[in-house]
C-alpha cells in the first residue's frame, strides 16, 4: 500500500527523500519512541539525532552529506533489543527500491515462479471480487424480487378482501330482505298452523267434552235408576259416525306393522272390513308368522290346511299348541312347509313316534322345535337326531316316555354339537347318564332348562358341566336336592348370564361366592325361596356390574345391609327389575336406597315387606322410573296412595289386601294417574262403588282390573266401568256378594274386549246367566260355593246349590 501511494508524487522529491534517508531517519526515531516510551519526546529526539546520526553523517561523491549505519532500531537500547531478530530488512527499503518506470525492484527481482504465484493469488482476488459483487447483486435481485411477489401478494389478498366486503354487502342485504320475506311468510303459516290447530285442539276438546257430558249423564242416571239393561238402543253404546278409514291412507310398510300385531282371527277379521284392507291382509310378510294359540278350539285339519295353502311358500314360523283338534294328516300338510324353521306343537296328543317322522322328513331346515308334554319316546329322538341336523332349540319338556338312551341317540347325531338349548322339565325319569351323554355329545351347549325335577342331584350338574364351558343361562326351578356343589360346578362357566333357582333349602352363601367371582357376565338372577340366603350373597354379587334382573322372593334372612351394598355397586343404576317379596327383615332404608340408586328401575315389588311403612310407600311416589309397581300386603293407605299418583309413568299397581285404602285414597290416585292401564285392588274391602265411579271416569285405559274380595260392589260399579272402559280385558269381580246376573248383561254391551272374566263365589249370579257369558270371552271362571274364610269376611255365605262352572265344562256350550 505504501509503495502504491508513493506512484504520483514528483521523482526529485522522491529522489531527495531517498538520498537524505529521512524515511530511515524517521522510521528510527518512531521505533525508538514506540520502543523506549520517554518521558520527554522531544528532548529524547534532540539527544539521539546527535548522538546517534551527526556523528555518523559524512559526505557522499557529489558533496552532499549522507549517514552510515542506519538502522531502524539504532536508537533503542541494547536492554530493549529483542534477542531475536524478527524483522531483517526495513520496509522502507522495499518501498523506495520500488522503480515506476521498469515495475521491477532493482535490489531483488522476482522470479517466474513469484510472478506465477502473484499473478495466481491476484487473479483469485480479482475473481473473488467479482464472485462477492456478483452475489451480492443476485441477492439484492433475488430480494426486490421477493418483495415484489409478497407486494403483489399483498396487493391480491386485499382486492379478494374488497371484493368478499362488496359481495358481503350485497349479501347480508340480500339476505335481510330474504329474513323479511320469510318472517312474513312465517307468520301467516304459522297463523294458518294455529288456526288449524285450535280447530283441531277444539275438536278434540269437544269430542272430549262431549263424552265426559254423555259420562256424567249415564252416571247420574246409573244414580237416579234411571238406566235400565233393557235399553239396548241406547246411544250410549253406539258409535259415534265420524269413523274414518285411517290405517288405509297410512303408508303400507307402517299399516302392515300394525296388522302384525294381530293373531290370526283378527287378521281374519280385518281382511271382511274393506277392499283395501283384504289386500293388506294378503301380505306374505303377515304369513310368515303363524300362531294359532288364540284359536286353538276352532283349528281343524280342513282350517290349517286351508291357512296353510295360503302361506306355505313363505312360512316360517308356526305355532299349534293346545290345538287338541288337529289329527295326523294335519302333518302331511305341514311337512309340505319345507321352509319351516319353527314348529311349536306342545300338548298335543296326536304327537308321537309317526308324526315325527313325517315332520323331519319334510322340514329338514328346522331350527326351533317344541314337543314339550306329548308321547314321543327314544325313537323320535333318535329321528330328530339323524334328519334335523340343523335343529338348534328343543324343548322336551315333560316328555315321560323317553329315556336315557333316547338322549345317547340326540348327543351322537350329525347336529348335535349345533344345539344350544334344550329344555328338559319334568323329565325325572333321567339319570346321571343322560346328562353324560350331553356333556360328550352337546359340549356347545348355551342354555339348559331342568325345571321341576325331583330327583336332580349333584351328579348329574358335575356330569353336565363336565366339558359344558360355553353355558350362558340356567334354570333350576324346583330342584331341592342340590347343594353348593352343583352350583360351583356350575360357576365354572365364565360365561354364564343368567341363572334360576327356586325352593332350595341346601344352597348357602358360599355357592354365590364363587359365581359373584368368576361369572362378571351374570345380567338376570333368579333366587327364590332359599332361606339359607344372607346379606353374604348380595356382597359377593357387587362384581357383577351387568345384573339388571334381580328376584330374592322369599329370602328372609336378607336385610337392608345387603341390599344396600348390592344397590350402591355398579349394577344398582342399570338394575331395571327387583323382587323382593316377603323379605320380611326390609325397611324404609331399603327404599331410600332404590330411590337414590336406581335411576332405570321399571319393575319394583315389595310384597309383604311388614317393616316397610307409610313414608316408604310415599317416597316410592317420588320415584318416577317405575312403571309396574307391586306393593300388596304392604301398609298403605289413602296417603300412600295419593303419592304414588305422582308417577305419571305408573301403568301397573297392585294393591291387594291394603285394607287401609278408601274412596277417598283412590279418587285422588285416580285423578292424578290417569294412565294407569293395570290396577289390582284385591281385598280392599272399605271400596264402594263411588271409588270405582272415580276411577272409571278418570282411567279410561284400564285394560286388567281385579276387585275380587271387595265386598261393599254392587252392580253400579260394573255399569261405571262398562260404560267407559272400554279396553277392559281382564274382570275379577270373586267374592261380590251384591252383584247380579244385571251385571253381566251390561259387561256383553260395554266391555267388547273382555276376554277374561271371574265371578267365583258370586252367589247373586246365577249359573244360566255364566253359560251365556260364555261365547263372550276367552275365558271363564265361575262358582257359587261358600265364600273361604281367607277372604276376611266376617261371615261366610252359604249358597242354595253349590253350582261351579270350570273351562272345561264351558266347552259344551260354545258355539263354533
Amino acid at each position: 500500500m505504501a509503495a502504491a501511494s508513493l506512484k504520483g508524487i514528483d521523482k526529485g522529491l522522491k529522489e531527495y527523500l531517498k538520498r537524505n534517508q529521512l524515511p530511515e531517519v524517521y522510521e528510527a526515531l518512531l521505533s525508538g519512541l514506540a520502543v523506549m516510551c520517554p518521558d520527554n519526546p522531544y528532548q529524547f529526539i534532540l539527544d539521539r539525532l546527535l548522538l546517534g546520526i551527526i556523528p555518523n553523517m559524512k559526505s557522499d561523491d557529489t558533496g552532499e552529506p549522507s549517514i552510515e549505519g542506519l538502522h531502524w532500531d539504532m536508537f533503542i537500547d541494547d536492554e530493549m533489543k529483542p534477542k531475536k531478530k524478527i524483522i531483517s530488512e526495513s520496509n522502507l527499503e522495499y518501498i523506495f527500491n520500488f522503480d515506476e518506470d521498469t515495475q521491477v525492484c532493482h535490489m531483488h527481482s522476482p522470479t517466474p515462479e513469484m510472478l506465477e504465484v502473484a499473478y495466481s493469488h491476484y487473479n483469485t482476488k480479482l475473481m473473488l471480487l467479482c464472485f462477492n459483487n456478483w452475489l451480492r447483486y443476485h441477492l439484492i435481485k433475488v430480494k426486490k424480487s421477493h418483495e415484489l411477489i409478497g407486494k403483489a401478494s399483498e396487493a391480491e389478498t386485499h382486492y379478494n378482501h374488497r371484493m368478499l366486503q362488496i359481495y358481503m354487502e350485497a349479501w347480508i342485504t340480500w339476505v335481510e330482505d330474504r329474513k323479511k320475506r320469510q318472517a312474513v311468510a312465517f307468520n301467516k303459516l304459522h297463523h294458518i298452523s294455529n288456526t288449524l290447530m285450535g280447530r283441531v285442539i277444539f275438536r278434540a276438546w269437544h269430542g272430549v267434552t262431549q263424552e265426559a257430558k254423555r259420562t256424567r249423564e249415564y252416571f247420574e242416571k246409573l244414580e237416579r235408576g234411571e238406566e235400565t239393561t233393557d235399553s239396548d238402543d241406547s246411544s250410549f253404546w253406539k258409535v259415534g259416525s265420524d269413523v274414518r278409514d285411517d290405517l288405509s291412507m297410512l303408508p303400507r310398510k307402517i299399516a302392515l306393522t300394525i296388522f302384525a300385531e294381530l293373531d290370526i282371527m283378527d287378521l281374519a277379521r280385518c281382511a271382511c272390513v274393506c277392499r283395501s284392507w283384504k289386500v293388506l291382509t294378503q301380505s306374505k310378510f303377515l304369513w310368515s308368522k303363524l300362531d294359532l294359540t288364540k284359536a286353538y278350539r276352532k283349528v281343524t285339519n280342513r282350517v290349517l290346511g286351508t291357512l296353510l295353502a295360503k302361506c306355505r311358500p313363505y312360512l316360517v314360523h308356526l305355532n299349534l299348541r293346545g290345538c287338541y283338534r288337529i289329527t295326523e294328516e294335519a302333518f302331511m300338510i305341514i311337512r309340505q312347509c319345507r321352509n319351516l324353521q319353527d314348529l311349536n306343537v306342545s300338548g298335543l296328543e296326536v304327537v308321537d313316534d309317526d308324526t315325527i317322522k313325517v315332520i323331519a322328513d319334510g322340514c329338514s331346515v328346522l331350527l326351533f322345535l317344541n314337543v314339550s308334554d306329548t308321547m314321543i319316546t327314544d325313537s323320535s329322538l333318535r329321528t330328530i337326531a339323524m334328519h334335523l341336523t340343523n335343529l338348534q332349540y328343543l324343548s322336551l319338556a315333560y316328555c315321560q316316555h323317553f329315556t336315557d338312551k333316547g338322549i345317547g341317540y340326540l348327543s351322537q347325531g350329525k347336529g348335535a354339537n349345533r344345539l344350544i338349548y334344550l329344555d328338559l322339565s319334568g323329565c325325572a325319569q333321567l339319570t346321571a347318564r343322560a346328562y353324560t351323554f350331553l356333556s360328550h355329545g352337546c359340549y356347545r351347549m348355551q342354555s339348559i332348562i331342568l325345571n321341576s325335577i325331583g330327583n336332580l342331584d349333584d351328579e348329574c350338574i358335575e356330569d353336565f358341566t363336565q366339558n359344558c364351558n360355553t353355558l350362558r343361562h340356567v334354570s333350576l326351578l324346583g330342584s331341592p336336592n342340590l347343594t353348593d356343589t352343583a352350583f360351583k360346578c356350575i360357576a365354572t362357566n365364565k360365561t354364564l348370564a343368567k341363572i334360576k333357582i327356586e325352593s332350595n333349602q341346601l344352597i348357602s352363601d358360599a355357592a354365590f361366592k364363587q359365581i359373584g367371582r368368576n361369572c362378571h357376565d351374570l345380567f338376570q338372577l333368579y333366587m327364590v325361596d332359599c332361606p339359607r340366603i344372607t346379606d353374604q350373597t348380595l356382597k359377593s354379587l357387587v362384581s357383577c356390574r351387568l345384573l339388571t334382573v334381580v328376584n330374592l322372593a322369599d329370602c328372609v334372612k336378607l336385610t337392608d345391609s345387603g341390599v344396600r351394598a348390592l344397590l350402591e355397586a355398579p349394577c344398582g343404576v342399570k338394575l331395571q327389575e327387583l323382587n323382593l317379596t316377603n323379605c320380611v327383615r326390609l325397611t324404609d332404608m331399603t327404599v331410600v336406597t332404590i330411590n337414590k340408586r336406581c335411576s332405570n328401575l321399571v319393575y319394583l315389588t315389595i310384597c309383604f315387606c311388614d317393616h316397610i311403612s307409610e313414608a316408604g310407600i310415599e317416597l316410592l311416589g317420588q320415584t318416577s322410573c317405575i312403571v309396574s309397581l307391586d306393593i300388596s300386603g304392604c301398609h298403605c293407605s289413602d296417603q300412600g296412595l295419593s303419592s304414588l299418583g305422582n308417577n305419571f309413568r305408573l301403568k301397573d299397581l297392585n294393591l291387594s289386601e291394603c285394607t287401609a285404602i278408601t274412596d277417598l285414597g283412590l279418587q285422588k290416585f285416580a285423578q292424578q294417574c290417569r294412565e294407569i292401564e293395570r290396577l289390582d285392588l284385591s281385598h280392599c274391602m272399605q271400596l264402594t262403588d263411588s271409588a270405582i265411579k272415580n276411577l272409571a271416569f278418570n282411567c279410561k285405559m284400564l285394560s286388567y282390573l281385579n276387585l275380587a274380595g271387595c265386598k261393599l260392589l254392587t252392580d253400579l260399579s260394573i255399569q261405571y266401568l262398562c260404560g267407559v272402559c272400554h279396553y277392559l280385558a281382564y274382570l275379577d269381580i270373586s267374592g261380590s256378594l251384591h252383584i247380579s246376573d244385571k251385571s253381566l248383561k251390561y259387561l256383553k254391551k260395554g266391555c267388547k274386549h273382555l276376554k277374561v272374566l271371574r265371578m267365583k263365589y258370586c252367589r247373586n249370579i246365577t249359573k244360566n246367566s255364566a253359560q251365556k257369558m260364555i261365547k263372550y270371552v276367552e275365558e271363564l271362571e265361575y262358582n257359587n260355593d261358600n265364600i273361604p274364610g281367607y277372604y276376611g269376611y266376617q261371615f261366610v255365605g252359604v249358597s242354595q246349590d253349590s253350582d261351579s262352572l270350570d273351562l272345561q265344562q264351558m266347552s259344551e256350550y260354545e258355539d263354533y
